[in-house]
C-alpha cells in the first residue's frame, strides 16, 4: 500500500497527447476573447444569434425565417406589390426573391398575378391561407419580440432603435 500504484490511473485511461479534448472540458477553460466585447459587430452578431435561436423554437414551428416572415407582412400591406420591390426592400438580389416567392407559392400563401399597369411586372398576393399564416405568425412574432424588448425601458428601445437605423438606411 506504501507504493504510488494505487493513486495512479489505470494505463488505459490516461490522455494521449494527440487526443483531442472533448468540447465540454474546452468550454470549461475560460478563454481570453480579446477586443471582441469591444466590436459593434460581435455584439450585434450574438444578440442576433440570440434572437434568432428564439425565434427558431417559437415561431411557425421553426419554419419559418425572418426574410420570409417580412416579405409575408410586406405582402400583405402591399398587396400587388412587385417582386422587384421586395428584393429592394429586404436588400435581397433578384434570384432569391423568386425563389421565396415560389416556396410560398407552393405552400399556397401567395400568388402571383400579372399586373393591370404594366404587362411585364407580376404583383404578389396572399391567398386566403396566407393571410390566416400571417396573422397565426405575426402573434408569434409579438410573442418572441416581448421576451426581448421587454429588456429595454421604453425610452432604451426607441434609442436601440434608432442607434441601428444608423447602421442600416
Amino acid at each position: 500500500m506504501g507504493s504510488d500504484t494505487a493513486h495512479r490511473k489505470p494505463q488505459g485511461d490516461a490522455p494521449s497527447a494527440a487526443a483531442p479534448r472533448s468540447r465540454r472540458s474546452r468550454a470549461a477553460v475560460p478563454i481570453n476573447v480579446g477586443l471582441l466585447p469591444n466590436l459593434l459587430g460581435y455584439n450585434i452578431r450574438r444578440a442576433q444569434i440570440a434572437l434568432w435561436r428564439d425565434l427558431s423554437r417559437t415561431v411557425g414551428e421553426g419554419e419559418i425565417r425572418p426574410g420570409v416572415f417580412s416579405l409575408l407582412v410586406l405582402v400583405e400591406a402591399n398587396p400587388g406589390i412587385a417582386q422587384i420591390d421586395l428584393a429592394n426592400q429586404l436588400d435581397i438580389d433578384k434570384a432569391t426573391i423568386v425563389g421565396l416567392v415560389q416556396g410560398l407559392e407552393r405552400r399556397k400563401w401567395v400568388t402571383r398575378r400579372q399586373s393591370t399597369m404594366d404587362r411585364r411586372r407580376q404583383g404578389v398576393y396572399l391567398t386566403a391561407e396566407g393571410r390566416h399564416e400571417v396573422k397565426r405568425l405575426r402573434e408569434e412574432m409579438v410573442e418572441h419580440e416581448k421576451r426581448f424588448t421587454r429588456l429595454f425601458s421604453a425610452e432604451e428601445l426607441a434609442q436601440l432603435f434608432a442607434y441601428l437605423r444608423r447602421i442600416h438606411p
